[in-house]
């Protein structure tokens, strides 16, 4: 997987080469990604507790919505994936829930939390290689885990303007 970087107004109004970011083929159409970047300092705030943390993180941070092309095979590709993951986080919601009702059987709770925690390994994990990732930097965005030919492409796109 390649990087490249793209201008946040070409991302916001979709004007990027027309190349799948993830495939590399013709792109059939865009896939709206919530790309967002937060100061690496708010990491020091661990040291004082989890909500500072969380309060500076969620009040520096950077938020774009970027119209990335995508093909179709792409764009199903992380439909299902996106489906998959919800519908295990709703099936290991079910799973708690339906132990706390069952008082004599408390290892129901504990399998609900290891499909839980299976299932966000599995989306961190798997994120990346279904969706491109980006980070936002000032007035540009650092694309990461793109097809070769597309950051190929966006390179010649701003070489060109």
């Amino acid at each position: 997987m390649a990087r490249a970087s793209a201008t946040v107004e070409d991302l916001e109004s979709g004007s990027l080469p027309p190349v799948c970011a993830k495939t590399g083929e013709p792109a059939d159409g865009f896939a709206t990604i919530v790309f967002t970047s937060t100061p690496e300092w708010t990491w020091i705030l661990l040291l004082f507790g989890i909500f500072p943390f969380l309060i500076a993180r969620y009040f520096t941070m950077s938020r774009i919505v970027g119209l990335v092309p995508m093909s179709d095979v792409a764009m199903r590709r992380g439909r299902s994936f996106t489906w998959t993951y919800r519908g295990f986080f709703a099936l290991s919601a079910l799973v708690i829930v339906v132990g706390f009702f069952m008082i004599d059987r408390p290892a129901i709770i504990l399998e609900g939390s290891v499909i839980l925690v299976i299932t966000l390994l599995v989306m961190l994990i798997g994120w990346p290689f279904v969706w491109p990732t980006g980070r936002v930097s000032g007035g540009w965005v650092s694309l990461s885990f793109v097809n070769e030919r597309f950051a190929n492409e966006l390179d010649r796109w701003y070489a060109n303007r």
